[in-house]
């Protein structure tokens, strides 16, 4: 069982062209493998780099993602899969070549609008801490099931919008 809560900073282009609109992968016909038999995916990278390699490692289908971006959580999902683009598609079609060669698809993705304060507050983090790179949640702040959190956050989003 998926345990894992991750905060990914992301940019806004970026996140707009792969995660917040999913990509119809018959236009892309040099897409990877490992998403192949699906007709649109929403996917994000990992920057290249030991810190994010170690992350990655642990992500695991079902992990939720926490999606950051100027003081403000935009995104939640659900990790699909996660592969190794040897190749670069990801970056090199999306990304302007930024070094993520590390993938992972989302499922369940909803677009949210939290400030960082409110989800600070579930993680026991102090008020104004914003991640620094992807990052995982210790365990021991991870005190309610993922489905919780994850609802938790998409309801602050609808309360304040």
């Amino acid at each position: 069982m998926s345990t894992n809560v991750f905060l990914a900073p992301c940019d806004p282009g970026n996140f707009d062209r792969t995660v917040r609109s999913p990509v119809d992968l018959s236009e892309y016909p040099e897409h990877p493998s490992e998403v192949s038999g699906m007709d649109t995916v929403r996917f994000w990278g990992v920057r290249n780099g030991s810190d994010n390699e170690t992350y990655f490692e642990k992500m695991e289908s079902g992990d939720l993602v926490l999606f950051y971006q100027d003081g403000a959580y935009v995104g939640t999902g659900r990790i699909g899969t996660t592969f190794e683009d040897e190749a670069g598609w990801a970056s090199s079609t999306f990304w302007n070549d930024a070094p993520s060669t590390r993938i992972y698809t989302l499922k369940e993705f909803e677009q949210v609008s939290v400030p960082k304060s409110a989800v600070n507050v579930i993680f026991d983090y102090v008020a104004d801490f914003n991640p620094q790179g992807l990052m995982r949640v210790a365990d021991n702040r991870v005190t309610k099931s993922l489905a919780s959190i994850k609802l938790a956050v998409e309801r602050f989003s609808e309360r304040t919008s």
